[in-house]
């Protein structure tokens, strides 16, 4: 297997797992989030603290931190081949995914679910569901809007990567 063979290969790879990661976010903003806009603030809570924890699963984990590093990989053996045009690219897809996604994510929204987590549920009136909702939904879903517009465009600059003519 040559280089720009395999560079192909990893190109073709990030683009999977990029598109599995913003699928995941982009699908949550448009279906989750309104309907969870539509609950009181016991429900939200509890519901939000489940799907916190629910979601740090080896599946999610290896695609999150996987994607990360096959894009990495990408660049790199792509600038290697010889095939600059679409290492720069692939490069863009990769610093805005590790920054703008992987970044946000852990030291935005991460320590966000930290905080709510750390709401115990038990005995607690209206009043501190309330706070706990406030203090949580209006800056998460401003981090995931940030990071799922920054997953799309890393899956924009992965995909003109793959479109772009391999260079010998």
């Amino acid at each position: 297997m040559n280089d720009l063979t395999v560079s192909t290969i990893s190109v073709g790879l990030g683009i999977v797992g990029l598109t599995m990661v913003t699928g995941l976010f982009w699908g949550w903003a448009f279906s989750a989030l309104p309907g969870l806009r539509r609950v009181d603030d016991h429900t939200y809570v509890t519901s939000m603290q489940s799907i916190n924890r629910a979601i740090l699963n080896p599946v999610f984990l290896a695609a999150f931190v996987g994607t990360a590093l096959v894009l990495a990989v990408a660049a790199t053996i792509t600038f290697v081949a010889g095939d600059t045009r679409r290492a720069w690219w692939i490069t863009a897809a990769a610093v805005t995914y590790t920054i703008g996604v992987f970044g946000v994510t852990v030291a935005g929204n991460v320590p966000l679910n930290d905080a709510l987590d750390a709401f115990d549920p038990a005995g607690a009136d209206e009043a501190a569901f309330a706070a706990a909702r406030e203090a949580y939904e209006g800056p998460w879903n401003r981090l995931h809007a940030i990071r799922s517009a920054l997953g799309v465009l890393a899956v924009l600059f992965a995909a003109t990567a793959a479109l772009t003519p391999a260079e010998a």
